[in-house]
C-alpha cells in the first residue's frame, strides 16, 4: 500500500471515530435532558403536596362538615383506606378551604404532629 492510501485510511478512521463521539454526546445530551426534566416535574410535584396537601372531606349525609382531615395521615375518625371507602373525597387543601362558604378548618387530631 501507498503512503497516500494509508493516510486516506488514517483519515477516515479519525473522522468515524469523531462522528461516533458526536452521535454518542448528542444521545447523552438528550438522555440528560430528559431526566433533568422529570427531575423538575418531581420536585413541582412535591412542593404542590407541601404547599397545597391532599386532605379529606366528608362527603356522606349527616352533621355540618367544619373539618377536614390529612390524607396522608388520618386520624381514626375517617376510617378511609385509600379511597375505597365512600363517605370522604379526597381533595387539595385549598379546595377544601373553599367548600361551605370557607368554614372548614384542619382537624386538630390530624395535623397536630404536623403543623
Amino acid at each position: 500500500m501507498h503512503s497516500f492510501h494509508l493516510k486516506q485510511v488514517r483519515q477516515q478512521m479519525v473522522e468515524d471515530f469523531l462522528a461516533e463521539q458526536k452521535r454518542l454526546r448528542e444521545e447523552f445530551d438528550a438522555r440528560l435532558e430528559a431526566i433533568d426534566e422529570k427531575i423538575k416535574k418531581a420536585e413541582a410535584e412535591e412542593n404542590q403536596q407541601l404547599l397545597d396537601p391532599f386532605v379529606l372531606v366528608r362527603s356522606s349525609l349527616g352533621a355540618r362538615r367544619r373539618v377536614y382531615h390529612s390524607a396522608d395521615h388520618p386520624c381514626g375518625r375517617t376510617k378511609y383506606d385509600g379511597g375505597r371507602q365512600s363517605g370522604f373525597k379526597k381533595m387539595r387543601e385549598s379546595e377544601a378551604k373553599q367548600m361551605d362558604g370557607g368554614i372548614l378548618t384542619r382537624c386538630p387530631t390530624c395535623w397536630k404532629p404536623w403543623i
